[in-house]
């Protein structure tokens, strides 16, 4: 990788670190702040349900805008206007004096935080083809320092006050916008630049652009697989290793903090050597059927103790999303990778909103009075199934 190359993945690292920290200090703190506008545990959790929808919602729409955005007037402004909107955004919540201002805050965020088109799309403009993977996996990493450090350092704010998470939030955001600003160099010349339309800037676009182009839409099935399955062990986790082993809910933070360690080893350590020796295929597969291999003993083992020797394969997953995004880059003109990537971002957003359904009702099946025939760890059997079928795909596109 040359120096400038090194440069561009390490300016756009420290985006995806100040971006994830960002969102997840929140995270432990934001049920209680709606719990102290409704009174009780019973409509706090209802109306932070409909936060996450309404917050997915808006990002599957925001992102193609963004992503065209991207396309017509750089990298670099659409990164600075996401980080300035998302810092009023932590600022309303921060002084929301009731759950409906916490809805529009939550509304905002989902528009605010879909800049991750642009991200993936600065990577494709700065670095060749065979180099991107190892770049999305630093990346990938440094979401998942964030995935683990920012709840952490948001319950501990919370202690303090159930608000200062969203102030020291608002300042790390206003920390990303001065950082783009003076650090962030663009990524995408005038000349390679295509004026903006509102054609290309809706879901609707998303969908012509894949049914246009064969490559991209196979390619995106194959990383939707990966996206679905993944959401099924965090989504279910706590409730199933209740269920099954009696888990408290230190162990689980434990068994997280393991896991997301393992995760960050992968994409920060192995991603890069492993393209570069096997190839952006061989990555997806292992990827896929390890992931596949480490469900099916999440959902067999007799004894919680048991349970942490399906994460070393769990892991793997590391390996799938940056190899496909690398080669999806190639799939499409360089005038394309924003409108790409915000394809990708909103089939993310609503596979995000999907699939947990899909898997908390396949664990309320198992366990409930009717459930006959299926075993309690239904629904990682069917993550696992649907792993296999994106290992076979990813075989034939990639």
């Amino acid at each position: 990788m040359s120096p400038a190359s090194r440069r561009a993945v390490a300016l756009i690292t420290v985006v995806s670190l100040l971006n994830s920290m960002a969102a997840m200090i929140i995270v432990p703190v934001l049920p209680m702040l709606v719990k102290e506008f409704t009174g009780d545990t019973e409509h706090a959790a209802a109306y932070v349900g409909e936060f996450a929808a309404i917050f997915a919602v808006a990002q599957f729409l925001a992102a193609p805008v963004l992503g065209a955005l991207s396309d017509a007037f750089g990298r670099r402004r659409v990164i600075l206007i996401s980080a300035f909107g998302l810092a009023a955004d932590y600022l309303l919540m921060a002084l929301a004096p009731s759950v409906g201002w916490l809805l529009i805050g939550r509304t905002i965020a989902g528009v605010t935080s879909a800049s991750a088109p642009a991200v993936n799309a600065y990577i494709a403009d700065s670095l060749p083809a065979e180099e991107r993977a190892g770049a999305y996996g630093w990346t990938g990493a440094a979401f998942a320092i964030g995935f683990l450090a920012g709840p952490a350092i948001g319950g501990v704010l919370g202690h303090i006050d159930p608000r200062l998470p969203f102030w020291v939030s608002a300042a790390l955001c206003c920390a990303l916008a001065g950082y783009g600003a003076f650090l962030l160099p663009e990524s995408l010349p005038k000349e390679r630049r295509v004026p903006f339309r509102f054609a290309h800037a809706s879901v609707w676009s998303s969908f012509r652009l894949l049914a246009e182009n064969r490559t991209a839409r196979g390619l995106l099935l194959v990383l939707t697989m990966m996206m679905m399955a993944a959401t099924c062990l965090p989504t279910t986790l706590v409730l199933y290793t209740d269920y099954r082993f009696g888990w408290s809910t230190a162990t689980v933070g434990l068994y997280l903090t393991f896991a997301g360690a393992g995760h960050l080893l992968v994409q920060s350590l192995l991603v890069r050597r492993f393209v570069a020796r096997f190839g952006e295929r061989a990555a997806a597969v292992t990827g896929y059927s390890s992931v596949a291999i480490g469900f099916l003993i999440f959902a067999t083992v007799p004894h919680g103790a048991l349970f942490p020797i399906g994460t070393p394969f769990y892991a793997l997953a590391g390996l799938v999303t940056p190899a496909v995004q690398a080669r999806l880059t190639q799939a499409v003109a360089h005038d394309q990778q924003g409108r790409l990537q915000g394809t990708v971002a909103g089939v993310q957003a609503l596979a995000g909103l999907l699939a947990p359904i899909l898997f908390t009702q396949l664990f309320a099946f198992a366990i409930g009075p009717a459930h006959g025939w299926a075993p309690i760890g239904l629904h990682l059997y069917g993550a696992a199934a649907l792993l296999i079928c994106g290992g076979v795909l990813a075989w034939r596109k990639m």
